[in-house]
């Protein structure tokens, strides 16, 4: 045991010293703070109002630990909880469909805005068809569906990571492993490394250190002590072994029997001290979980759960579903800033910078919009699925000073996607919509964003629709893509459904994420996304795809 850890011990140093010795590459800070009427004063540091650490680590193999019998655990009974307490899906009505949506303009590029090369001359903000550039599907696959969950519940939380071989899946109480052709190659029910029941979980890769780290929740019993599960495997190979985490909170943010829901999960490499990325939503307490209790950020660093080291953090108060925020680059380029960002109703945008161990508001930035105002519709008689609040789904992604990000709002009376880039250093949105027609509710939206060249980036939207007026009430998995220098430009009509799926009759939710990685094996010229369907008129399914550019 003391030459295993004096030996995980060297590894942590060397990966710490890692960052250390980067550092000379790192950014440059942003620019100077401006404050915004109505919102906590920009510059201002977020309060401390909780901690967290490690109560107990172990190593399990995920080969030995799938031949073990399948421990009895329960999945999640109750939906994604809003600010009210109440599960989204109970704040919205149900409605048909009518009219048509129109597109907002698109805002006009600007030489060295998102997606513009510095000195190069604008692009027109007018959709050019197709928006799409040539794409080819590498793969198309179903990954876990409802019958192999290790649950059979609804609905699922679909998401994917991308390593050098293999596609990592998290959903419901089940990883799994593929190849990146769909081959089945290990898997692993979580309830077998995790106690409690379960949700939520979310997976990535680190192309930096050649590692997966996964986060998922218990739901707490009455006076339990609030606590999240985190997983990092010791090795790129994902079917090995993998360190356990089980960590615990304390403070303000945290009364005993608080389920800290819709974690979100995302890393940066910090030239001090890199670092995996989280926060949750909290509510208080345990069997009813009615009152929202704000929402908390936090970072653990790799060079301790890489190793099966101890850890232990400050959790800083946010607002509302406040997403970390995943840096860009093969491998992940040396950053001494990272951010989180959460969407707001109404507002804009809230956009925190991580620097020196603290967390500070940087900005609330101005560009209002409406959260989805009715449910998703699949045609008469059927149910009707949850398009959320309009909060960020899946972790934003930060690449050459310009925060990516995308979520659900209202448009038209009809759930519609947009997505856009803030600025670092001036403060401001450039915003646009993607929609995959006039009629169509689309949802469940995800971003991924690969760097191609000095201010210029590759793109990849990926959402699903349903278009009853235009007879489609199918659930359907789509994807759109922006080209390297295309700014930010509206996305009609012009995306590339990878899956056509059923109505169902029988789930009335839907995931509650979906997710894009950059394939670091390609160079950053491919992409997996993952994203939830129906199919056989009861059973959800989830999709994997590879597109390359």
């Amino acid at each position: 045991m003391k030459k295993q850890y004096l030996g995980a011990l060297i590894a942590a140093l060397a990966l710490a010293f890692s960052g250390v010795v980067d550092a000379g590459s790192a950014s440059a800070a942003p620019s100077r703070l401006t404050a915004h009427p109505g919102a906590a004063t920009a510059g201002a540091p977020a309060a401390v109002r909780g901690q967290g650490k490690t109560t107990t680590v172990k190593s399990a193999s995920v080969r030995a630990s799938a031949a073990q019998p399948q421990q009895r655990v329960s999945p999640r009974m109750f939906g994604t909880l809003g600010r009210d307490g109440r599960p989204t899906s109970d704040a919205l009505p149900a409605r048909p469909s009518s009219g048509r949506k129109s597109a907002p303009s698109a805002q006009a590029s600007k030489a060295g805005g998102p997606n513009v090369a510095k000195g190069t001359a604008p692009r027109s903000a007018a959709p050019v068809r197709p928006l799409i550039p040539p794409t080819t599907v590498n793969a198309n696959f179903t990954g876990i569906n409802q019958t192999n969950s290790n649950c059979g519940c609804q609905p699922p939380d679909v998401n994917a990571a991308v390593g050098q071989n293999e596609i990592v899946e998290a959903v419901n109480l089940r990883m799994q492993v593929y190849s990146k052709a769909g081959a089945a190659l290990c898997g692993v029910p979580l309830g077998n490394w995790f106690s409690g029941q379960l949700s939520d979980p979310r997976v990535q890769f680190d192309n930096a250190f050649n590692r997966y780290s996964l986060v998922v929740i218990p739901v707490p019993a009455a006076g339990a002590t609030p606590t999240l599960y985190l997983a990092a495997s010791q090795t790129a190979n994902p079917c090995g072994s993998w360190w356990l985490y089980t960590v615990t909170f304390s403070g303000s943010l945290y009364p005993a029997g608080t389920l800290l829901d819709y974690p979100y999960l995302g890393q940066d490499r910090d030239s001090s001290s890199p670092s995996i990325l989280l926060s949750s939503n909290n509510y208080c307490c345990a069997p009813g979980f009615a009152t929202y209790v704000g929402s908390g950020a936090f970072w653990v660093p790799k060079s301790s759960l890489y190793n099966g080291l101890g850890f232990s953090f400050s959790s800083f108060s946010v607002a509302f579903s406040t997403a970390p925020v995943t840096v860009s680059g093969i491998p992940m380029t040396i950053t001494s800033t990272s951010y989180y960002l959460a969407s707001v109703p109404g507002t804009g945008y809230k956009l925190y910078r991580k620097s020196g161990g603290t967390l500070t508001l940087q900005a609330t930035i101005a560009s209002s919009f409406s959260a989805p105002s009715r449910r998703v519709n699949q045609g008469s008689g059927l149910p009707t699925l949850d398009p959320l609040d309009g909060r960020i789904v899946w972790a934003p992604v930060l690449s050459q000073g310009f925060v990516w990000f995308t979520h659900g709002i209202d448009l038209g009376g009809f759930p519609t996607v947009r997505y856009g880039a803030i600025s670092t250093a001036a403060n401001t949105a450039t915003v646009a919509v993607a929609y995959h027609s006039g009629t169509s509710d689309d949802f469940n939206p995800s971003i991924g964003v690969a760097d191609a060249g000095t201010n210029l980036v590759r793109i990849w939207l990926n959402w699903a629709y349903t278009d009853t007026p235009a007879g489609h009430p199918q659930t359907s998995d789509t994807l759109n893509e922006v080209t390297p220098g295309g700014g930010v430009p509206n996305l009609i009509a012009s995306d590339l459904t990878l899956r056509v799926g059923t109505t169902t009759s029988t789930n009335f939710r839907f995931g509650d994420f979906s997710s894009v990685a950059v394939d670091p094996a390609s160079g950053g010229v491919s992409a997996v996304v993952a994203q939830q369907h129906f199919f056989g008129g009861t059973n959800w399914n989830t999709n994997i795809a590879e597109v390359t550019f």
